[in-house]
Protein backbone atom coordinates (compact mmCIF):
# COMPACT_ATOMS: atom_id res chain seq x y z
CA UNK A 1 0.00 0.00 0.00
CA UNK A 2 1.32 3.37 -0.82
CA UNK A 3 1.75 6.33 1.70
CA UNK A 4 -0.86 8.13 0.47
CA UNK A 5 -2.98 5.13 0.13
CA UNK A 6 -2.25 4.44 3.90
CA UNK A 7 -2.83 8.12 4.79
CA UNK A 8 -6.32 7.99 3.44
CA UNK A 9 -6.91 4.70 4.82
CA UNK A 10 -6.67 5.92 8.74
CA UNK A 11 -7.49 9.77 7.77
CA UNK A 12 -4.28 11.40 7.78
CA UNK A 13 -3.54 14.80 7.51
CA UNK A 14 -0.31 15.29 6.81
CA UNK A 15 3.34 12.79 7.17
CA UNK A 16 6.50 15.22 7.34
CA UNK A 17 9.88 13.39 6.38
CA UNK A 18 12.51 16.05 8.28
CA UNK A 19 16.64 15.50 7.36
CA UNK A 20 19.35 16.77 8.36
CA UNK A 21 22.74 15.48 7.02
CA UNK A 22 25.13 16.96 9.02
CA UNK A 23 23.86 15.86 12.05
CA UNK A 24 21.98 12.53 11.13
CA UNK A 25 18.95 13.81 11.74
CA UNK A 26 15.84 11.28 10.24
CA UNK A 27 12.72 12.56 11.89
CA UNK A 28 8.82 11.52 10.89
CA UNK A 29 6.17 13.90 11.95
CA UNK A 30 2.33 12.54 11.80
CA UNK A 31 -0.27 14.73 11.81
CA UNK A 32 -3.46 12.21 12.22
CA UNK A 33 -6.26 15.16 12.99
CA UNK A 34 -6.83 18.97 13.98
CA UNK A 35 -10.28 18.73 14.22
CA UNK A 36 -10.12 19.12 17.87
CA UNK A 37 -7.38 21.32 18.29
CA UNK A 38 -3.09 21.84 17.87
CA UNK A 39 -1.66 18.21 17.27
CA UNK A 40 0.00 17.33 20.29
CA UNK A 41 2.24 13.76 20.52
CA UNK A 42 5.35 12.51 22.03
CA UNK A 43 8.78 12.31 20.47
CA UNK A 44 9.99 8.67 20.20
CA UNK A 45 13.74 7.55 19.29
CA UNK A 46 14.28 4.37 18.16
CA UNK A 47 15.95 2.34 16.11
CA UNK A 48 14.14 0.43 13.40
CA UNK A 49 14.62 -2.44 10.95
CA UNK A 50 13.22 -0.46 7.88
CA UNK A 51 11.26 2.92 7.44
CA UNK A 52 8.21 1.50 6.49
CA UNK A 53 8.33 0.34 10.38
CA UNK A 54 9.04 4.09 11.33
CA UNK A 55 6.17 5.19 8.94
CA UNK A 56 3.48 2.33 10.93
CA UNK A 57 4.84 3.77 14.28
CA UNK A 58 4.36 7.28 13.05
CA UNK A 59 0.88 6.87 11.54
CA UNK A 60 -0.51 4.49 14.35
CA UNK A 61 0.58 6.14 17.41
CA UNK A 62 -1.01 9.76 16.25
CA UNK A 63 -3.91 8.09 15.68
CA UNK A 64 -4.12 6.60 18.89
CA UNK A 65 -3.12 10.65 19.93
CA UNK A 66 -6.62 11.57 18.29
CA UNK A 67 -8.60 8.99 19.98
CA UNK A 68 -7.34 10.00 23.30
CA UNK A 69 -7.96 13.58 23.29
CA UNK A 70 -11.31 12.99 22.09
CA UNK A 71 -11.87 10.44 25.00
CA UNK A 72 -11.18 12.90 27.44
CA UNK A 73 -13.18 15.66 25.92
CA UNK A 74 -9.70 17.40 25.17
CA UNK A 75 -9.05 20.47 22.84
CA UNK A 76 -6.25 18.85 20.85
CA UNK A 77 -5.64 16.69 17.83
CA UNK A 78 -3.21 13.64 17.16
CA UNK A 79 0.49 13.78 16.25
CA UNK A 80 3.38 11.89 16.79
CA UNK A 81 7.19 12.21 16.16
CA UNK A 82 9.91 9.51 15.58
CA UNK A 83 13.44 9.96 15.53
CA UNK A 84 15.29 7.46 13.59
CA UNK A 85 18.23 6.79 15.26
CA UNK A 86 20.56 4.01 13.95
CA UNK A 87 23.33 1.70 15.60
CA UNK A 88 26.24 3.51 17.04
CA UNK A 89 24.75 7.29 15.70
CA UNK A 90 25.81 10.15 17.96
CA UNK A 91 22.54 11.38 19.42
CA UNK A 92 24.00 15.03 20.36
CA UNK A 93 22.66 18.62 21.27
CA UNK A 94 23.32 19.50 17.53
CA UNK A 95 20.41 16.20 16.66
CA UNK A 96 17.78 17.47 19.31
CA UNK A 97 18.09 21.02 18.29
CA UNK A 98 17.12 20.42 14.56
CA UNK A 99 14.94 18.72 15.04
CA UNK A 100 13.74 21.69 17.20
CA UNK A 101 14.11 23.68 14.19
CA UNK A 102 11.75 21.35 11.95
CA UNK A 103 9.02 21.48 14.94
CA UNK A 104 9.53 25.30 14.77
CA UNK A 105 8.94 25.20 10.88
CA UNK A 106 5.50 23.69 11.74
CA UNK A 107 4.73 26.99 12.78
CA UNK A 108 2.64 25.91 15.96
CA UNK A 109 0.33 22.91 14.14
CA UNK A 110 2.50 20.12 15.92
CA UNK A 111 3.18 20.30 20.00
CA UNK A 112 5.88 17.84 21.18
CA UNK A 113 6.94 16.50 24.56
CA UNK A 114 9.82 13.66 25.36
CA UNK A 115 8.15 9.75 24.89
CA UNK A 116 10.35 6.25 24.90
CA UNK A 117 13.63 6.94 23.95
CA UNK A 118 13.72 10.46 24.72
CA UNK A 119 14.22 12.73 27.97
CA UNK A 120 13.55 16.07 29.63
CA UNK A 121 17.14 16.39 29.45
CA UNK A 122 17.24 16.37 25.36
CA UNK A 123 14.54 18.18 25.07
CA UNK A 124 16.26 21.16 26.71
CA UNK A 125 18.41 20.95 23.49
CA UNK A 126 14.57 21.14 21.08
CA UNK A 127 13.26 24.07 23.43
CA UNK A 128 16.27 25.87 22.36
CA UNK A 129 14.87 26.28 18.63
CA UNK A 130 10.91 26.06 19.61
CA UNK A 131 8.44 26.96 21.52
CA UNK A 132 5.81 24.44 20.42
CA UNK A 133 7.26 21.67 23.29
CA UNK A 134 5.34 21.21 26.11
CA UNK A 135 6.77 20.92 29.75
CA UNK A 136 6.14 17.22 31.26
CA UNK A 137 8.23 17.39 34.14
CA UNK A 138 6.90 14.52 36.63
CA UNK A 139 4.46 13.79 33.48
CA UNK A 140 5.21 9.74 34.92
CA UNK A 141 2.96 10.40 37.86
CA UNK A 142 0.81 11.71 36.55
CA UNK A 143 0.52 8.69 33.98
CA UNK A 144 0.72 6.69 36.31
CA UNK A 145 -2.03 7.87 38.87
CA UNK A 146 -4.11 7.74 35.59
CA UNK A 147 -3.19 3.87 34.91
CA UNK A 148 -3.78 2.75 38.31
CA UNK A 149 -7.36 4.45 38.31
CA UNK A 150 -7.64 2.54 35.15
CA UNK A 151 -6.48 -0.46 36.59
CA UNK A 152 -9.04 0.21 39.60
CA UNK A 153 -12.15 0.67 36.83
CA UNK A 154 -11.44 -2.91 35.67
CA UNK A 155 -11.12 -4.32 39.07
CA UNK A 156 -14.58 -3.39 39.85
CA UNK A 157 -16.48 -4.78 37.36
CA UNK A 158 -14.32 -8.21 37.06
CA UNK A 159 -14.64 -8.30 41.35
CA UNK A 160 -17.53 -6.13 41.74
CA UNK A 161 -14.85 -4.13 44.21
CA UNK A 162 -12.00 -1.42 43.42
CA UNK A 163 -9.11 -2.82 45.33
CA UNK A 164 -6.53 -4.27 44.35
CA UNK A 165 -5.11 -5.79 47.78
CA UNK A 166 -4.36 -9.12 47.41
CA UNK A 167 -4.53 -9.29 43.70
CA UNK A 168 -0.97 -10.09 41.46
CA UNK A 169 -0.16 -7.34 39.62
CA UNK A 170 2.47 -8.05 36.73
CA UNK A 171 4.07 -5.42 35.52
CA UNK A 172 6.33 -5.04 32.08
CA UNK A 173 8.70 -1.96 32.13
CA UNK A 174 9.81 -0.15 35.10
CA UNK A 175 10.75 3.03 34.00
CA UNK A 176 9.38 6.00 35.30
CA UNK A 177 6.03 5.20 35.01
CA UNK A 178 6.21 1.74 35.57
CA UNK A 179 8.03 2.33 38.69
CA UNK A 180 5.91 5.13 40.27
CA UNK A 181 3.15 1.99 39.27
CA UNK A 182 4.76 -0.13 41.54
CA UNK A 183 4.60 2.40 44.42
CA UNK A 184 1.07 2.63 44.11
CA UNK A 185 0.25 -0.98 44.23
CA UNK A 186 1.98 -1.16 47.23
CA UNK A 187 0.36 1.68 48.70
CA UNK A 188 -2.91 -0.81 47.79
CA UNK A 189 -1.45 -3.98 49.24
CA UNK A 190 -1.12 -5.88 45.40
CA UNK A 191 1.05 -8.63 45.31
CA UNK A 192 3.74 -7.33 42.27
CA UNK A 193 5.76 -9.29 39.57
CA UNK A 194 8.01 -7.02 37.62
CA UNK A 195 10.42 -7.27 34.87
CA UNK A 196 12.31 -5.38 32.75
CA UNK A 197 15.43 -5.46 29.75
CA UNK A 198 17.55 -3.51 32.27
CA UNK A 199 18.60 -5.64 35.48
CA UNK A 200 19.98 -2.61 37.14
CA UNK A 201 16.61 -1.08 36.71
CA UNK A 202 15.00 -3.79 38.15
CA UNK A 203 17.43 -4.01 41.45
CA UNK A 204 16.84 -0.08 42.09
CA UNK A 205 12.81 -0.43 41.86
CA UNK A 206 13.54 -3.83 44.07
CA UNK A 207 15.71 -1.69 46.58
CA UNK A 208 13.41 1.38 46.80
CA UNK A 209 9.91 -1.13 47.49
CA UNK A 210 11.71 -2.82 50.48
CA UNK A 211 12.78 1.34 51.77
CA UNK A 212 9.19 1.81 51.18
CA UNK A 213 8.13 -1.00 53.67
CA UNK A 214 10.31 -0.07 56.43
CA UNK A 215 8.62 3.25 56.49
CA UNK A 216 5.08 1.29 56.84
CA UNK A 217 3.74 -1.43 59.87
CA UNK A 218 2.07 -3.40 57.38
CA UNK A 219 3.22 -6.68 56.47
CA UNK A 220 3.66 -6.56 51.84
CA UNK A 221 4.48 -9.42 50.47
CA UNK A 222 7.78 -9.63 48.59
CA UNK A 223 8.38 -8.12 45.07
CA UNK A 224 8.91 -10.76 42.77
CA UNK A 225 11.32 -10.49 39.49
CA UNK A 226 10.69 -13.07 36.19
CA UNK A 227 12.62 -13.09 33.51
CA UNK A 228 11.50 -10.94 30.04
CA UNK A 229 10.14 -13.89 28.17
CA UNK A 230 8.55 -14.68 31.32
CA UNK A 231 6.26 -11.84 31.69
CA UNK A 232 3.33 -12.43 29.48
CA UNK A 233 3.35 -16.49 30.92
CA UNK A 234 3.26 -15.24 34.43
CA UNK A 235 -0.30 -16.36 36.42
CA UNK A 236 -1.56 -13.03 37.56
CA UNK A 237 -4.93 -10.70 37.64
CA UNK A 238 -3.86 -8.06 36.48
CA UNK A 239 -0.39 -7.49 33.49
CA UNK A 240 -0.09 -4.25 32.97
CA UNK A 241 2.66 -3.62 29.86
CA UNK A 242 4.47 -0.40 30.98
CA UNK A 243 7.71 -0.54 28.14
CA UNK A 244 7.22 -1.60 24.48
CA UNK A 245 3.92 -1.71 22.00
CA UNK A 246 2.70 -4.65 19.94
CA UNK A 247 2.86 -7.20 22.21
CA UNK A 248 -0.10 -9.05 22.26
CA UNK A 249 -0.98 -10.61 19.13
CA UNK A 250 -1.99 -14.36 17.45
CA UNK A 251 1.22 -16.31 19.23
CA UNK A 252 1.38 -14.11 22.96
CA UNK A 253 -2.26 -14.10 23.41
CA UNK A 254 -2.79 -17.65 24.00
CA UNK A 255 0.06 -17.39 26.89
CA UNK A 256 -1.61 -14.97 28.92
CA UNK A 257 -2.84 -16.38 32.26
CA UNK A 258 -4.70 -12.94 33.44
CA UNK A 259 -7.63 -11.49 33.68
CA UNK A 260 -7.26 -7.51 32.88
CA UNK A 261 -4.62 -6.07 30.51
CA UNK A 262 -4.19 -2.78 32.04
CA UNK A 263 -1.03 -0.64 30.99
CA UNK A 264 0.36 2.50 29.86
CA UNK A 265 2.27 1.19 26.91
CA UNK A 266 1.88 2.45 23.57
CA UNK A 267 -0.44 0.49 20.99
CA UNK A 268 -0.60 -2.69 22.66
CA UNK A 269 -2.08 -4.61 20.38
CA UNK A 270 -0.43 -5.57 17.14
CA UNK A 271 -3.88 -5.56 15.62
CA UNK A 272 -6.92 -4.21 16.23
CA UNK A 273 -8.95 -6.93 16.01
CA UNK A 274 -6.59 -8.77 18.94
CA UNK A 275 -9.03 -6.76 21.41
CA UNK A 276 -11.58 -9.03 20.31
CA UNK A 277 -9.54 -11.85 20.83
CA UNK A 278 -8.74 -11.34 24.52
CA UNK A 279 -12.38 -10.36 25.03
CA UNK A 280 -12.96 -14.11 23.57
CA UNK A 281 -10.58 -15.00 26.21
CA UNK A 282 -13.09 -13.26 28.55
CA UNK A 283 -9.79 -11.14 29.49
CA UNK A 284 -10.73 -7.58 30.17
CA UNK A 285 -8.49 -5.27 27.98
CA UNK A 286 -8.29 -1.11 28.81
CA UNK A 287 -7.62 0.25 25.65
CA UNK A 288 -3.99 1.95 26.19
CA UNK A 289 -4.70 5.14 24.81
CA UNK A 290 -7.83 5.41 27.94
CA UNK A 291 -5.65 4.28 30.67
CA UNK A 292 -2.49 6.56 29.41
CA UNK A 293 -4.91 9.81 29.01
CA UNK A 294 -4.15 11.41 32.45
CA UNK A 295 -0.68 12.20 30.55
CA UNK A 296 -3.00 14.41 28.66
CA UNK A 297 -3.83 17.30 31.33
CA UNK A 298 -0.36 18.51 31.09
CA UNK A 299 -0.80 19.73 27.78
CA UNK A 300 -4.01 20.84 28.28
CA UNK A 301 -3.66 24.84 28.62
CA UNK A 302 -6.16 25.42 31.44
CA UNK A 303 -4.33 23.00 33.81
CA UNK A 304 -0.76 23.32 32.23
CA UNK A 305 1.43 24.53 35.08
CA UNK A 306 -0.89 23.67 37.51
CA UNK A 307 0.40 22.43 40.55
CA UNK A 308 1.18 18.78 40.92
CA UNK A 309 -1.76 17.49 43.26
CA UNK A 310 -4.31 18.84 40.93
CA UNK A 311 -2.85 16.73 38.41
CA UNK A 312 -3.11 13.90 40.69
CA UNK A 313 -6.62 14.54 41.52
CA UNK A 314 -7.42 15.23 38.02
CA UNK A 315 -6.32 11.65 37.22
CA UNK A 316 -8.92 9.85 38.82
CA UNK A 317 -10.83 10.72 36.06
CA UNK A 318 -9.53 7.96 33.95
CA UNK A 319 -11.54 5.63 36.14
CA UNK A 320 -14.99 7.32 35.42
CA UNK A 321 -14.16 7.10 31.68
CA UNK A 322 -12.76 3.59 32.05
CA UNK A 323 -15.88 2.92 33.94
CA UNK A 324 -18.18 4.15 31.54
CA UNK A 325 -16.17 2.16 28.03
CA UNK A 326 -16.78 -1.62 29.87
CA UNK A 327 -19.95 -0.63 30.70
CA UNK A 328 -21.26 0.33 27.74
CA UNK A 329 -19.05 -2.62 25.92
CA UNK A 330 -21.01 -4.74 28.38
CA UNK A 331 -24.41 -3.31 26.82
CA UNK A 332 -23.17 -4.11 23.02
CA UNK A 333 -21.62 -7.25 24.08
CA UNK A 334 -18.33 -5.58 22.08
CA UNK A 335 -15.08 -4.85 23.63
CA UNK A 336 -13.96 -1.86 25.69
CA UNK A 337 -11.41 -1.08 22.34
CA UNK A 338 -14.04 -1.11 19.94
CA UNK A 339 -16.36 1.45 22.17
CA UNK A 340 -13.29 3.88 23.03
CA UNK A 341 -12.35 4.34 18.81
CA UNK A 342 -16.08 4.21 18.44
CA UNK A 343 -16.65 7.10 20.84
CA UNK A 344 -13.41 9.39 19.86
CA UNK A 345 -14.61 8.88 16.05
CA UNK A 346 -18.09 10.12 16.76
CA UNK A 347 -17.08 13.20 18.91
CA UNK A 348 -14.04 14.26 16.35
CA UNK A 349 -17.60 13.36 13.44
CA UNK A 350 -19.56 15.82 15.43
CA UNK A 351 -17.22 18.97 15.84
CA UNK A 352 -16.21 18.63 12.19
CA UNK A 353 -20.05 19.66 11.27
CA UNK A 354 -19.02 22.86 12.86
CA UNK A 355 -16.02 23.49 12.01
CA UNK A 356 -17.27 25.77 8.29
CA UNK A 357 -18.45 28.49 10.27
CA UNK A 358 -16.51 31.17 9.87
CA UNK A 359 -15.77 33.48 12.65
Amino acid sequence: MSIFDRMKKSRHEQLIFCFNRPTGLRAIIAIHDTTLGTSVGGTRLMEYGSEDEAIFDALRLSEMMTYQSASFESDMGGGKAILMAEEGQEIDEAYYRAFGRFVEGLKGLFVTYPAFGTSDRDFLHVRRETTSVVPMAGSHEITGMGVLWGMKACVRDLKGTSSLKGLRVAVQGVGKVGAFLVGKLAEEGAEITITDVRYDRLKEVQDDYYERLKEVEEDYPDITIVRPDAILRTECDVLSPCAIGRILNDETIPQLQCRIVAGCASDILEEPHHADVLKDRGIIYAPDFVIAGAELYQTEPHLRGAPRERLLEEARRVYDVMADIITTAKKENTTPYNVAVSNAAWRVGRIQLVRNIMC
